[in-house]
């Protein structure tokens, strides 16, 4: 499974889940098999959510050719809520030399960092961070994300 680091993104991908036929032959076209979702986040001290989130840094930064353990610039993914000026949205920037965050709070603007994946700071493990030969099975039994009842058709 990954996690969303984005609201804009999480949201779209929300209605995508709605219409349950779609969102199954899309997954199957682009993934070739289901993908598990879960709701937008940042890292925390929750373990499991981290993994997702440090698995998709990982994949969108080899995708954009960025070094994930020192990146010089965000993936779009990263930075889509920045560029659509998202209210609400996840602001992150690459590096947070000398730019931290006080008790994870995001609200007075100050971003998360793209250097931090490779951390064990916040749960005292990287689970995740360049894994993804570990977890590409999509036959894990989760629910992509909505709790089984996302309904539509």
């Amino acid at each position: 499974y990954v996690s969303m680091p984005s609201q804009v993104t999480d949201d779209l991908w929300h209605e995508l889940i709605l219409y349950t036929r779609h969102y199954d032959s899309f997954c199957k076209k682009a993934f070739g098999g289901f993908l598990h979702h879960t709701p937008a986040m940042v890292l925390s001290r929750n373990k499991q959510n981290n993994s997702g989130l440090r698995r998709i840094w990982w994949l969108a930064c080899r995708e954009e050719n960025i070094d994930p353990r020192k990146p010089s610039r965000l993936p779009l993914l990263f930075a889509i809520d920045k560029k659509l000026n998202i209210a609400d949205g996840f602001v992150y920037v690459p590096d947070c030399r000398g730019v931290r965050r006080a008790d994870g709070d995001n609200s007075s603007g100050t971003p998360y960092c793209g250097g931090d994946f490779s951390s064990s700071d916040f749960d005292g493990g990287t689970d995740g961070f360049g894994d993804w030969s570990d977890s590409s099975d999509s036959s894990d039994g989760g629910d992509g994300g909505c709790g089984g009842g996302c309904g539509g058709d």
